[in-house]
């Protein structure tokens, strides 16, 4: 079944899906095993980088910067997600074969890509990344930075000089680089009728991300070369990461960031050659690496968030109506492996305050909510520093409100909210409690 993508209500009839189900099983069946004496370990990941990037801020003060990851975010609240790894190779042109387990057959992935939605709830929520600056929808902010992660294998004695190339855009909507689609009848997959997305256009001259037409705003490129002692270049686990300073490249209120990532092999090779024999290298060669949210079933769609992942499949005929794109994860009509590139973006913002302060002044103490884990009920008790209306909230893992209270909060008084959570699915929740420009939130169990 073809599924039509729709621009302001009118049909694209030359954007048609291609992702069929049959298309899609042949895809989740090229995946790669992790190279010898390397694993794909997404925790110990997680910890290696965690010093690194952690980013810095002082309580009260606006502007900073931070990292995102949105496959980080979604193991965070629901830690099943780090088993559902999947890696293959990347090349320029679909013509090199590869081992895929026994199987020799062409490298089908030529380029990915990402959309960043930085004002997704879930980031900015303070029991999941306190501490950390809080971009919302309202906020203009810069790309400082992103790392690719991967696997790079090259052969024996090579001293080719290989590419990895990345390129940023940033836009939401019809007149920016980031044209906002959607498809609809997905309710069967999605639980949706209805799907949008910021669509990535693709530069098949360049394999980068491409401009919408007659939008003026650049593509932002940057190469990273890679050499023998790049190899090296790898986090305990034995993956490798490649770090990338982006160049001036800001992005304004409500916008969204797109990167892709291609590999770019530096030397002249015969058409159809075997990049990897299944125990050595012909050529040098680069793995993505990406996750799967649910494993072997779709990814959870959000209304209003717009974090996806994009492929660039090969072969892909100049007369496909996904030619000139990249292929959303919501595109597929059957389950695959490759929805969520892994990588890791830097965003800076000189006039945002960190999660769950919306002023300087701190109102919400001594909170404790009880009993956790909750069966039937639980009470959400605060003291607030002056008088003022406060809202107390319940919100499920997607940052989706399921109940909330508004209470006249007294100053310096121990105040109660009561929840009846008797009719909640058994999993883990969120609370937040929002008064006078502050916001505090954690985590609480509901068990059946």
């Amino acid at each position: 079944m073809k599924k039509l993508l729709l621009l302001a209500g009118v049909a694209l009839s030359n954007f048609v899906a291609i992702a069929q189900q049959n298309q899609s099983v042949v895809m989740t069946s090229k995946f790669l095993e992790a190279p010898q004496k390397r694993n794909i370990n997404l925790n110990q990941l997680k910890a290696d980088k965690v010093n690194a990037q952690q980013a810095t801020a002082n309580k009260g003060t606006a502007g900073g910067s931070r990292w995102y990851n949105f496959v980080d975010m979604l193991s965070d609240i629901d830690p099943n997600v780090a088993n559902n790894d999947h890696i293959t190779w990347l090349w320029h042109k679909a013509d090199m074969l590869s081992m895929y387990g026994t199987t020799l057959d062409t490298v089908w992935v030529r380029s990915f890509g990402t959309s960043l939605d930085p004002s997704t709830v879930l980031f900015n929520t303070s029991a999941l990344y306190p501490g950390q600056i809080a971009i919302k929808s309202t906020d203009a902010y810069k790309v400082d930075s992103a790392v690719v992660y991967g696997f790079y294998e090259r052969k024996a004695g090579s001293t080719t000089v290989d590419t990895l190339k990345i390129s940023f855009i940033y836009g939401y909507g019809s007149t920016t680089n980031m044209p906002v689609y959607y498809f609809t009848g997905m309710m069967p997959s999605f639980g949706k009728d209805t799907v949008r997305f910021a669509h990535m256009f693709q530069d098949s001259v360049n394999n980068i991300a491409a401009k919408n037409t007659g939008v003026t705003t650049a593509v932002v490129t940057v190469n990273k070369l890679l050499t023998a002692a790049s190899v090296n270049d790898t986090l305990s686990n034995g993956m490798n990461y490649f770090k990338i300073a982006v160049p001036t490249f800001n992005v304004p209120a409500n916008g969204i960031v797109g990167m892709s990532v291609a590999y770019k092999y530096g030397a002249t090779y015969p058409a159809y050659s075997t990049m990897y024999t299944g125990t050595a290298y012909n050529y040098n060669a680069f793995t993505g690496l990406w996750y799967e949210q649910n494993a072997s079933g779709f990814p959870t769609y959000v209304d209003g968030e717009y974090n996806t992942g994009f492929l660039a499949p090969q072969p892909m005929a100049s007369s496909s109506s996904w030619f000139g794109d990249y292929i959303p994860t919501w595109a597929y009509t059957a389950a695959y492996g490759l929805e969520y590139p892994y990588v890791d973006i830097k965003l800076s913002c000189t006039t945002c305050n960190i999660t769950g302060v919306a002023d300087v002044k701190s109102t919400i103490e001594s909170v404790v909510a009880s009993p956790n884990p909750a069966t039937d009920v639980m009470a959400i008790s605060f003291n607030t520093t002056e008088n003022a209306t406060t809202k107390v909230a319940i919100m499920n893992m997607l940052g989706q409100e399921v109940d909330a209270k508004t209470i006249s909060a007294v100053a310096n008084t121990s105040n109660k909210v009561v929840f009846n959570v008797a009719n909640l699915n058994a999993g883990i929740y969120l609370y937040s409690i929002t008064s006078n420009g502050q916001t505090v939130s954690n985590r609480f169990v509901v068990a059946h």
